[in-house]
């Protein structure tokens, strides 16, 4: 997927990567992957697993998914990364003003519709998820109860990639860099994602009969900051390295998330800001282009 996007002042910088498009229009020039012939020690990294948790905060049932991805994350820790993606007007809308303050929130993105657009997850009912999206196209869309057993198959999985995350950030803008270490010579065609989710977001959410007003939003979406090619080459050889810097100004995104629910989304209502910096963090993964699956995750904070 990718999306082209120009967001004014912002700069997004790319380092061993050939094109990047995803949501912003750059001139990157030529850019070739970067190779060391320093060994990579492949102990470094372990196989790490992204739940795509489908929700919606008018969603009764959608809380019981969140708990349950908690559980998994409880037994096995960072291997286990979430992110809480709020589709669909039936779900995710925020109501009518004169419904205030009752779910006023718009936690929706153009990212998240277009993910749950090419998945369907939301056509078939919320809550809804992922396991490194495994199985697509047909057998990818997991109830919650499905997850722990496809996360432990996952983890018995060799890892071909490691990635690390480094972040300069000081108030609202700075760089955020992207390592990855080839740990086995692969051939494929493999993109690299970057996206912010937020934790700690204290809203509305519908949970069983009730509506819960303080309600913690954890892993919550907020923006794709790139989805392109990890490498113009196909051939990747073990000790290979790739560095990917992106600039990020969080007021221009945040602006964009309110845009988007104002002039966009169905039955917006532009309030979709209020970002936390301090309770935010990077998600970088690699997927294959050929099937969607996702092969390494990684995720670190914002501020960290």
């Amino acid at each position: 997927m990718k999306n082209i996007i120009t967001l004014f002042s912002f700069i997004l910088i790319i380092t061993s990567c050939d094109v990047v498009e995803a949501p912003y229009e750059i001139d990157t020039g030529d850019i070739t992957p970067t190779d060391t012939i320093t060994p990579t020690d492949t102990n470094t990294y372990v196989k790490k697993i992204l739940i795509e948790d489908f929700t919606g905060h008018t969603c009764q049932n959608c809380p019981s998914a969140a708990r349950e991805l908690d559980a998994i994350h409880n037994i096995y820790g960072d291997q286990i990364i979430g992110v809480a993606i709020h589709v669909s007007k039936s779900f995710a809308r925020p109501y009518p003003a004169n419904q205030a303050p009752n779910f006023q929130y718009d936690f929706r993105t153009k990212w998240g519709k277009e993910w749950d657009d090419l998945f369907g997850i939301s056509g078939i009912g919320l809550p809804g998820g992922m396991i490194n999206r495994i199985g697509y196209p047909n057998e990818y869309r997991l109830g919650k109860d499905e997850w722990l057993a496809k996360v432990i198959t996952e983890l018995e999985k060799e890892i071909d990639f490691g990635i690390s995350i480094s972040t300069n950030i000081t108030g609202n803008e700075g760089e955020i860099t992207i390592n990855t270490e080839i740990l086995n010579d692969i051939n494929g065609d493999y993109n690299l994602v970057v996206c912010l989710i937020e934790s700690n977001i204290i809203n509305w959410q519908k949970d069983g009969p009730e509506d819960v007003e303080d309600y913690e939003h954890n892993h919550a979406f907020r923006s794709l900051l790139s989805d392109e090619n990890l490498s113009a080459s196909s051939n990747y050889s073990i000790a290979d390295k790739i560095e990917q810097t992106i600039s990020v100004d969080l007021s221009i995104l945040e602006q964009f998330n309110i845009n988007y629910s104002q002039n966009t989304a169905e039955l917006g209502n532009g309030n979709s800001g209020g970002w936390n910096a301090s309770n935010m963090s990077v998600i970088a993964y690699i997927y294959d282009n050929t099937n969607q699956e996702i092969l390494q995750v990684e995720e670190a904070h914002l501020n960290n």
